[in-house]
């Protein structure tokens, strides 16, 4: 009896700690696919941002080629 009564809590505490693990997984996910989210704002401002510093850029040197 000793060891069928060990065995049910020892799957227990398993069943347990495997839910645990499946909500800390669950939320891992969720986390990861938001850090991907904004990484894909971020990527597409700096595209927007490197755009704009070029053209930028494009001005600058037109004005200079003008006034010399």
């Amino acid at each position: 009896m000793t060891t069928t009564a060990n065995t049910t809590r020892s799957d227990a505490k398993l069943k347990k700690q495997i839910a645990a693990q499946g909500e800390q997984i669950g939320n891992l996910r969720t986390r990861i696919s938001e850090l991907m989210d904004r990484m894909t704002i971020l990527q597409s401002d700096l595209d927007g941002f490197k755009k704009n510093v070029s053209k930028d850029l494009l001005e600058v040197v037109d004005h200079l080629k003008k006034n010399k």
